[in-house]
């Protein structure tokens, strides 16, 4: 039985390719557009969403054929055509059969193999280390009867509490009053939760207040100002978008919404202001890291409880005010449980 890669998968390829809509030169001069699409491209090409998608699919195509070519021999499970696709989408097919040694490797010894190909250009790359990296543990990750290989994988970012004793009473203020991070800091212990896992282990919220105040973006008599998020991540060189401008209160619907659950079921986070309700009686910043079955995972800075931390997806998008998506930088290692 041949398979296809599954939606977890094709978050893997697009993760570590990026999108680009416009034709770039890759590290080693090939032109490439889309999530890392090489045929035909040309100096100044651009192209649409819709386009770079079916590029995505065809090229992948000719991966599923290749990983495809050896199913009589392995009887790949989905984990290991997926990370095999990804493999060979980045690879080719030629490094595929040499990884296989034409089908004669054990399953053990292409794993051991595969953080081998890291070098482009006859130099070793971070980002392929890091890809090989994700490859290989999802290639390893058993397939269970209740596991969901389509769903897209995630990473959980570390979770901090504005309310922690190491911070609660850092002064978090704007001219004129006398605020803390425990009293109006949740924006930037949510920055601050991004930051740390994705670039900087070092970084709290104390270090996302200062940056805040010394910018501009603390808000007086309130909390942080909704300009804040992207000229803070983009200072650390982690892609993030405001996805709306007016108000979503009340709405369960909008393109902003749409997005926002694309974002997640790509395995990217959402940073969300929420309204009066389940969250908040007034404002307050949370994180979404995962949504499955209908449901959201959120780190809330100022709550551990299970329904503020786990709810549905309907009861979230009537109460978010505003939200802003962040996108896994390429080249992040993806955990073995995600």
């Amino acid at each position: 039985m041949n398979r296809k890669i599954s939606e977890n998968g094709l978050a893997l390829i697009k993760r570590f390719e990026g999108l680009r809509l416009t034709a770039y030169q890759d590290s080693v001069g090939v032109w490439t557009i889309g999530y890392g699409h090489t045929s035909s491209v040309s100096e100044g090409q651009t192209i649409t969403q819709t386009q770079a998608d079916a590029y995505l699919r065809a090229d992948c195509a000719n991966a599923e054929k290749a990983v495809n070519r050896y199913m009589a021999v392995y009887q790949w499970n989905q984990n290991q055509f997926d990370a095999l696709v990804s493999f060979t989408y980045n690879c080719g097919a030629g490094n595929l059969r040499t990884l296989l040694d034409g089908g004669a490797r054990s399953i053990a010894q292409i794993s051991e193999k595969i953080p081998a190909y890291r070098k482009a250009g006859g130099k070793v790359l971070k980002g392929l280390v890091n890809r090989r990296a994700a490859e290989k543990t999802l290639f390893d990750t058993p397939v269970s009867p209740d596991s969901t290989a389509s769903s897209p994988a995630y990473i959980r970012p570390v979770s901090y509490m504005q309310t922690d004793p190491r911070w609660k009473s850092h002064n978090y203020s704007a001219k004129g009053e006398q605020k803390t991070i425990g009293s109006a800091g949740c924006g930037v212990a949510v920055s601050a939760m991004v930051i740390a896992t994705l670039k900087d282990p070092s970084v709290t919220p104390v270090t996302t207040a200062q940056w805040s105040m010394s910018h501009g973006y603390k808000a007086l008599n309130q909390g942080t100002y909704y300009s804040y998020f992207v000229p803070q991540f983009s200072a650390y060189g982690i892609p993030c978008e405001r996805l709306n401008q007016s108000n979503l209160y009340g709405k369960t619907s909008s393109p902003a919404h749409e997005k926002a659950l694309q974002t997640l079921q790509n395995g990217g986070w959402v940073i969300a202001c929420m309204g009066k309700g389940h969250w908040t009686s007034a404002g307050h910043f949370i994180l979404l890291y995962h949504c499955k079955d209908g449901y959201v995972y959120i780190n809330d800075p100022a709550s551990t409880k299970e329904n503020r931390i786990r709810n549905t997806w309907d009861l979230f998008a009537k109460q978010v005010k505003y939200m802003w998506a962040v996108r896994i930088p390429d080249g992040t290692v993806l955990p073995a449980d995600a």
